[in-house]
């Protein structure tokens, strides 16, 4: 019955089904890469830091792109910005597949966080503008279930092609993925912006209204601290405490990231429920907490019973954590501002990615311990989500 009702919405809203294809393809070839990067990096004979750089500055990339996209594709549609993004992602990939030279590999992942802002950005425009209030969480559920499960995919077909075919096979196969995500918008995804809607002024009465609100500000701060805490747990703070006090070897290591990926697509099918049981507002303070617990587990893991409960609880508190988070965005804002509320709310996000692990590591050269990491993700969480209950108590959303 839950299952059944989970997959709902794609018999109501026509235009959903090619939206998930597009967003699994984009997540998918995003991860095809990843299990890559740091190798292929080191075999142009560059320093770490530069090595790490690839992943900060695809993250930068993406920071550039969110809220530009965001207010271009309220001006000329979902549909353009949906098809142009992947295409920019699939020509970087090619480029970066056939460069011989670092800087230039650095540039190409650049472009390919733009690619990637612009698509993101657009796709959760049109979830939005698809998603009345009646609908929206399981609307929301489902895109969050498409991306997972590409994010789930990518990086085992990537280590498999690689492993083939070269460290530089992964970037033809994202180029394959971004040119079938824009054939997709461009043959079968129906704008879910009107051309009376694009372009269109906006009404006076709606000015910068949603935007400049208390309970859309607080939600974007969230947003910002839930990806900067979630980067450093996940690529930082358990490969290293797995591996320092367990001594546990990269193949348990990376199970347990991914087992953390399938409990949050697990968990995805049951938070329609417990948002209309909760509300928005309350499964997010939930979430939050949820994920806290699951870094105090970390802390004091001492077996890898501890370890993996911590990993479990994590995992669960993502999982719920997005719809909600998406839905109560959405609510906070006019239909004439989903586009540019969608990329500043992705701008807050990927800032704390792209911050994340800079502050991470450094807090870690200068205690030389890894217990200043976690006490400042928890308290950054803790603090954050006080302030989104306090400034959202009482408030109304859409």
């Amino acid at each position: 019955m839950l299952s059944g009702s989970f997959f709902e919405p794609l018999k109501r809203e026509r235009r959903l089904a090619p939206l998930l294809i597009m967003i699994a393809l984009i997540m998918m070839g995003n991860g095809v890469v990843s299990p890559i990067l740091s190798i292929y990096a080191q075999t142009f004979g560059v320093a770490s830091t530069l090595v790490g750089m690839l992943i900060t500055i695809y993250g930068v990339g993406r920071l550039m792109a969110n809220l530009p996209a965001g207010v271009l594709s309220q001006k000329i549609g979902r549909r353009p910005m949906l098809f142009i993004g992947p295409l920019i992602v699939a020509g970087s990939s090619a480029a970066a597949a056939v460069t011989g030279d670092f800087n230039w590999l650095l540039f190409w992942r650049l472009i390919q966080g733009v690619g990637s802002g612009i698509y993101m950005t657009a796709s959760l425009a049109a979830i939005a503008d698809i998603s009345p209030p009646a609908h929206r969480v399981g609307n929301m559920a489902l895109y969050q279930a498409a991306l997972q499960g590409g994010a789930m995919i990518g990086p085992a077909f990537g280590g498999y092609i690689a492993a083939l075919f070269g460290y530089a096979a992964p970037f033809w196969a994202l180029m394959v993925v971004g040119l079938l995500a824009s054939l997709t918008a461009l043959s079968s995804f129906e704008d879910t912006l009107s051309k009376a809607e694009a372009g269109k002024p906006l009404p006076s009465s709606v000015g910068k209204r949603g935007m400049m609100t208390i309970p859309f500000t607080a939600v974007c701060v969230l947003t910002c601290v839930i990806f900067f805490s979630r980067v450093v747990s996940l690529y930082q703070l358990v490969p290293q405490l797995a591996a320092e006090r367990l001594h546990l070897d990269i193949g348990v290591i990376g199970a347990a990231l991914t087992f953390c990926g399938l409990v949050n697509f697990a968990i995805l099918p049951i938070s329609p429920w417990t948002i209309q049981k909760f509300g928005s507002r309350g499964v997010v303070g939930g979430s939050t907490f949820l994920t806290v617990s699951g870094l105090l587990l970390l802390y004091v893991a001492d077996t890898q019973t501890v370890f993996w409960l911590a990993i479990l609880v994590f995992g669960i508190g993502g999982g719920i954590s997005y719809p909600a988070i998406s839905a109560f965005t959405v609510g906070c804002l006019p239909r004439e501002r989903y586009g540019a509320g969608m990329g500043m709310q992705r701008t807050f996000g990927d800032a704390g990615f792209v911050a994340g692990p800079v502050i991470a590591g450094a807090l870690d050269d200068f205690t030389g311990s890894h217990t200043a990491d976690i006490m400042l993700n928890c308290a950054l969480m803790t603090l954050a989500t006080l302030v989104f209950l306090i400034a959202t108590a009482g408030g109304r959303t859409r």
